[in-house]
């Protein structure tokens, strides 16, 4: 079932300030490694921390992506987060998907994932890297994402955070499916694999496809996530909304 989630709010774009070390999750995404030339996407995340210390925080991205080859898909990223009661314009992001095209006959489908993100408030650059993972046998798709991130630019950090995202998700057609849906830390340089010590978000997820729009589809992902570890909320409320058009495998 392909992923199609349309910007819909115009009310997203109010939405957010920077969270100097955002709890896992929010408007986070679990990315496959599949590219198709010719395919974009328009993109709203948006994801909210309930109780515990960062009761009512959030954080909101609107992304648009196209995939100019069968590799490479950059996409452009605006982000808002809300913490301590103010909303901020936090930072914007370039972000690149590479398929590691001759992996797509594997049991298992490899990618790659590169972001640098400029920081619109006081503070550092960010860069990010995952390696993506997939295997895809309909109706199950198993995603996991590992990634590596540290602050770039002037007064940055020369220290490496480490973390993961994943998903097992069901179809029972094309229009429809539930899984399961994780965020977490896993360390930095000196304490990496520690996962007692980190932040986790782990709970259930459903998506629907709204509607057809144009040569377009919008589709709907709802979910739910419940924290352990040392996450600095119970729980967490995730939406995203993506229009997928143009070419399709």
């Amino acid at each position: 079932m392909k992923r199609i989630l349309v910007a819909a709010s115009a009310a997203g774009w109010l939405f957010a300030p920077g969270l100097a070390h955002a709890e896992p999750g929010l408007a986070a995404e679990v990315y496959g490694p599949s590219v198709h030339e010719g395919e974009g996407e328009f993109a709203l995340r948006t994801g909210v921390l309930d109780g515990g210390d960062a009761d009512g925080e959030w954080q909101t991205k609107i992304e648009f992506g196209y995939a100019f080859t069968d590799f490479w898909r950059p996409s452009i990223v605006g982000e808002w987060e809300h913490e301590s009661g103010d909303t901020e314009f936090s930072a914007v992001a370039i972000e690149n998907v590479f398929d590691f095209t001759g992996t797509r006959e594997w049991p298992v489908h490899f990618g790659a994932y590169v972001e640098y993100e400029v920081n619109t408030q006081d503070g550092p650059d960010g860069l990010e890297l995952k390696l993506l993972m997939q295997r895809e046998r309909a109706p199950l798709n198993l995603t996991l994402n590992l990634i590596g991130e540290r602050e770039v630019g002037g007064g940055s950090s020369d220290t490496w955070e480490f973390g993961y995202a994943g998903e097992a998700a069901y179809a029972f057609n094309e229009d429809f499916a539930l899984g399961i849906q994780g965020f977490g830390d896993a360390g930095a340089d000196d304490d990496f694999g520690d996962f007692s010590d980190q932040g986790h978000y782990w709970g259930p997820f459903a998506q629907f496809e709204l509607a057809h729009v144009g040569e377009g589809e919008v589709e709907l992902q709802l979910g739910y996530l419940v924290g352990s570890g040392q996450s600095e909320a119970d729980d967490q409320f995730r939406f995203k909304v993506e229009y997928e058009f143009g070419d399709e495998d």
